[in-house]
């Protein structure tokens, strides 16, 4: 695995994200030169939670991509207070130059987060993935989607539902008879089958729901010629992590995630 190549891909994963599952108010802007590099950057300044999984004020780098310098990174944080946003997170992966942009983050006030790592995960040539559930686990379209949100409430995603219908994305449910209990989603794109968007209702967890959600987009993901199955998890999400796994998954990086408060 070329942790570099996957690390670029992942960020252009995240900038078409973006475009199809977030709101039109969250600004989006692609750099591609000095001083900023090829950075990728979304400004929310309504969206200004503490912790960074859902601050969507973000930039993206990978390492020092060409153009990126200090100044870039001093440019960066003008750009989020112009804009109000007194919190905002740098996601850092695999690059060049790694620990020359540590030190550029370091000198103008970002502190990395070290509470929970944030990997990023992936799997390619093994087995079929086998699972035991008592749910009906099957593939839905928006119609169904829009049925469950009432049912499923805060276990439905924002990605999920506006991702619905669109091309490149395939949902799944898990069914208690006709009560869906849990929702997960697969993304095409390049030639990487992402697993996105899962949740399980809290009542109807440790029912193999995740596991059998799993196994079926990367079966998905494969017949759709995706080679390679990527996810992303948090450490602290320790069932998320063990599912994952059990399917297959390896750690293919670690996301260093350092945060700029006002």
């Amino acid at each position: 695995m070329d942790q570099i190549a996957l690390a670029l891909q992942m960020k252009r994963l995240a900038a078409w994200l973006d475009a199809r599952c977030e709101p039109d108010n969250l600004a989006r802007r692609q750099f591609d030169g000095p001083p900023f590099g090829q950075c990728y950057v979304t400004i929310d300044a309504e969206r200004q939670r503490p912790f960074a999984s859902i601050n969507m004020n973000r930039v993206y780098l990978c390492g020092a991509e060409a153009g990126l310098t200090s100044d870039g990174i001093a440019r960066l944080i003008e750009m989020f207070a112009a804009e109000g946003v007194g919190r905002f997170f740098v996601w850092l992966s695999p690059g060049p130059e790694m620990d020359t942009v540590r030190g550029w983050l370091g000198a103008h006030g970002l502190s990395r987060i070290r509470r929970t790592g944030y990997p990023t995960l992936w799997r390619s040539g093994r087995p079929p993935v086998a699972f035991s559930t008592d749910l009906d686990v099957r593939e839905v379209g928006i119609d169904e989607i829009v049925a469950a949100r009432d049912q499923l409430g805060e276990t439905m995603w924002p990605g999920y539902l506006r991702s619905a219908g669109k091309q490149g994305f395939f949902h799944y449910m898990a069914f208690d008879g006709p009560r869906p209990v849990a929702i997960a989603a697969l993304c095409l794109f390049e030639e990487i089958g992402y697993l996105m968007a899962a949740a399980t209702a809290e009542s109807d967890r440790k029912r193999g729901a995740q596991q059998a959600l799993i196994a079926k987009r990367i079966a998905r993901a494969e017949q759709s010629g995706c080679s390679i199955q990527v996810s992303e998890t948090l450490y602290m999400i320790e069932h998320s992590l063990r599912n994952l796994q059990r399917a297959g998954f390896e750690e293919a990086y670690e996301k260093e995630v350092y945060a700029w408060s006002a």
